[in-house]
């Protein structure tokens, strides 16, 4: 295990307790449902819901959610508490482990999201949700992939530069948290004790230099950042970030104003300070990432035109 593979292995073990540290009362969480048989390991997701809308005879918004990891480690375990929250909030939430760097090239890992997000048209058999009101939600490099699914979905040219499947569903909104969609950006970012250019080489398949001057060798280079991809056929928006974020740096403003330039419907919801930092959100314990949560889900009901009640717990928490 190199150096970048013990820095996100240890955020994963020691995030683990605290983003888990909230629990939402009568959900159900039905485990390693199989949404491609490649991997029995990976290739697998939780689904959450709210016990009694299982069969309340109403359809119900779905969210699959691509948990982040430096882009080569992370679980769905370490999502509990956020998968939790949206299912608390009426959603069905798919929760999806998938294949990563350097087990795989990043085409296949591309490919993964898009099996998951196909599954839900399986899942709809067995359960009462809604196909036509589907989240996509990931927090760092899951909301970089999350963007990229988004990217895929409405650019088939894109899709068939990297021969990925064919997309059956269509995202209706994206929650995107804390994540990086300019992967350009990290040829000038610090390269501490060489993380950020060992990452670049696992996802890339080839050894990157530490000054970054080879990336150009990958053939697909200009390709793999959603933030050159965004047009007017995106679904409305929510996205976070930290302006003091320490691992993705000056990644969410530039691609919020992608979404002002393409006349994109979107929420913004930014934080400050060195304490408030990369996926704050997650940790529910503390009011500001509640505050966003409550935003997002708030918004994201508004844009599907569903039943929300989030509206007092937003102007409690801000009085």
């Amino acid at each position: 295990m190199n150096r970048a593979e013990l820095v996100f292995k240890a955020i994963d073990v020691l995030g683990e307790r605290p983003q888990n540290a909230v629990r939402y009362p009568g959900i159900i969480r039905i485990q390693n449902i199989a949404y491609h048989n490649e991997s029995e390991e990976f290739n697998v997701a939780d689904l959450y819901f709210r016990r009694d809308i299982f069969d309340d005879g109403k359809k119900h918004p779905v969210l699959l959610y691509i948990h982040g990891g430096g882009f080569i480690k992370g679980d769905k375990d370490y999502r509990i508490t956020n998968s939790e929250f949206f299912a608390h909030h009426g959603y069905f939430v798919f929760n999806i482990d998938y294949r990563m760097p350097p087990e795989v090239e990043i085409d296949e890992n591309y490919a993964d999201i898009i099996r998951a997000l196909n599954y839900i048209d399986t899942l709809k058999k067995y359960c009462n949700l809604d196909t036509d009101k589907i989240v996509i939600s990931g927090d760092s490099s899951g909301a970089y992939l999350s963007a990229m699914l988004c990217a895929f979905a409405n650019d088939d040219d894109l899709r068939n530069r990297f021969q990925l499947p064919e997309i059956k569903l269509k995202p209706a909104a994206l929650a995107l948290m804390c994540g990086i969609f300019d992967l350009r950006k990290l040829e000038t970012s610090p390269n501490v004790m060489g993380i950020v250019s060992k990452t670049l080489s696992m996802i890339l398949g080839f050894e990157v230099k530490r000054d970054y001057s080879n990336t150009t060798e990958y053939e697909h280079i200009d390709y793999i950042s959603p933030i050159s991809f965004v047009n007017e056929k995106w679904p409305p928006v929510f996205i976070t970030w930290a302006d003091d974020d320490i691992l993705c740096i000056d990644q969410g403003k530039p691609m919020a104003e992608k979404f002002d330039e393409f006349g994109i419907k979107y929420k913004s919801f930014v934080v400050d300070g060195f304490l408030n930092n990369h996926c704050y959100h997650l940790n529910l314990r503390f009011k500001l990432a509640k505050r966003c949560m409550n935003k997002c889900v708030h918004f994201l009901n508004k844009v599907l035109d569903i039943e929300d009640s989030t509206e007092d717990e937003i102007e409690e928490d801000e009085m």
